[in-house]
């Protein structure tokens, strides 16, 4: 028997989702159904590389389940252009300033905010 096939499969890749406009190419969040910028309806759903630059940055909280780690809101612009509210957790010690360069470390389908790390 082939070991490859028996061999488990490597951690699921975490997927950013969003919508992008046939006529404009505008990107918007994966729940809309309009286009923000021309209003058209012929919209395609994309998947995000992942990777993306703080563009906001929100309220640190210490994370509830890791004492050395903290839970900042930010806002992130996607290398899609898209941009979105998301939560970058990092070390207390770390700094998270705006222009930061963060990667998508969770997302799904339930939360309503991705979270990132430090790139």
């Amino acid at each position: 028997m082939n070991q490859t096939l028996a061999a488990a499969p490597a951690e699921a890749e975490t997927v950013l989702r969003y919508r992008q406009c046939r006529w404009c190419s505008s990107p918007t969040e994966h729940f809309r159904l309009l286009c923000p910028v021309c209003g058209s309806t012929d919209m395609v759903e994309q998947s995000s590389a992942g990777f993306g630059v703080v563009r906001r940055v929100g309220a640190v909280v210490r994370s509830e389940v890791l004492e050395h780690r903290i839970r900042q809101s930010c806002a992130i612009t996607l290398d899609e252009g898209l941009t979105i509210p998301a939560v970058v957790t990092a070390s207390r010690y770390e700094v998270v300033p705006i222009g930061t360069r963060v990667r998508l470390h969770a997302a799904s389908g339930e939360q309503e905010t991705a979270e990132f790390r430090l790139a």
